[in-house]
């Protein structure tokens, strides 16, 4: 548990907490990194599996277009 020194107003309040505790417990940025891995795998799987990995460009930019968005 973390002992505050202010009482957080804005979303940069808590940011900067969290900042501040991770660089001094390890354990945070362990977590935090193991967080971030698996968003990335989970990301990648589902586009591998919405494109393929034969034609991923093609199929990312057939998608986009369908889409509008380039």
């Amino acid at each position: 548990m973390v002992k505050l020194k202010f009482i957080p107003k804005t979303d940069l309040d808590y940011i900067k907490i969290y900042a501040e505790e991770l660089g001094q417990n390890n354990k945070l940025f362990s977590d935090q990194k193991m967080l971030i891995d698996s968003q990335i795998k989970s990301s990648t799987l589902l586009f591998f599996r919405m494109f393929g990995t034969k034609n991923f460009k093609k199929n990312a930019r057939k998608y986009l277009k369908e889409r509008k968005l380039i």
